[in-house]
């Protein structure tokens, strides 16, 4: 089968899309879709810093930096981000399917990397959804009411671990379902095992992100 993947099928009939991913010989435009996944990302991590997300830090410098001293703050602010940007969609794509592909058994390396996709698309999703929570509700992305963030607010004060549950949305739920049904379809690999390294994965990406937070450093993951 020499027919190009098309990711958003992955949304809509993820069953039918990694039938077809599976048997595919050729991956057609795979170089290319990756191109544009990363360019979403950057442009994603660009437009959240745009509206000033995650500049509490620099805001707080405003009065002791000199007007040029603070616009250059802000244009190295903004550069990072989409670097910031350019190294999750490489985290997310590769670095992820890397770990399950130690436990692929049939499955390939660049199909696992398009499962990958349709999960960077979710996440990036999700980081839009902070947009508006930040500027009509001026809430903090661990606030999130589709995350446990809320919820450990009332029941604990440690900045980490609010960070931490903070990171576990119904976004991410959505995530474990794709990575399931791919790697299943993909790996041959048995339930328990796909499950196990499933959230693991997610539990590292999740713990490295609440130790940015708790550092005070841009969040990347």
């Amino acid at each position: 089968m020499h027919k190009e993947v098309k990711l958003f099928r992955g949304f809509t009939q993820p069953s039918t899309f990694f039938y077809q991913l599976k048997e595919m010989e050729v991956l057609k435009g795979y170089r290319k879709r990756n191109f544009y996944l990363y360019l979403l990302s950057i442009i994603v991590f660009g437009l959240i810093s745009a509206f000033g997300i995650g500049m509490d830090p620099l805001s707080r410098e405003m009065t002791e930096l000199s007007p040029t001293a603070y616009e250059l703050e802000k244009f190295l602010f903004f550069s990072g981000r989409l670097l910031a940007g350019l190294i999750y969609a490489a985290i997310v794509l590769f670095f992820s399917s890397l770990i399950f592909w130690t436990i692929s058994d049939e499955g390939e390396y660049r199909k696992l990397v398009i499962t990958q996709g349709i999960v960077l698309l979710i996440l990036l999703a999700e980081k839009l959804t902070y947009i508006p929570l930040s500027l009509f509700f001026s809430l903090e992305w661990y606030s999130s009411p589709l995350s446990l963030g809320v919820i450990t607010q009332y029941i604990t004060s440690k900045s980490y671990i609010i960070y931490l549950m903070g990171s576990f949305s119904l976004f991410k739920i959505w995530v474990f379902y794709i990575q399931y049904k791919g790697i299943k379809r993909l790996t041959g690999q048995k339930n328990w095992i796909i499950w196990l390294v499933v959230l693991l994965t997610n539990l590292l990406f999740w713990s490295l992100n609440a130790l940015l937070a708790f550092l005070d450093l841009s969040t990347l993951l």
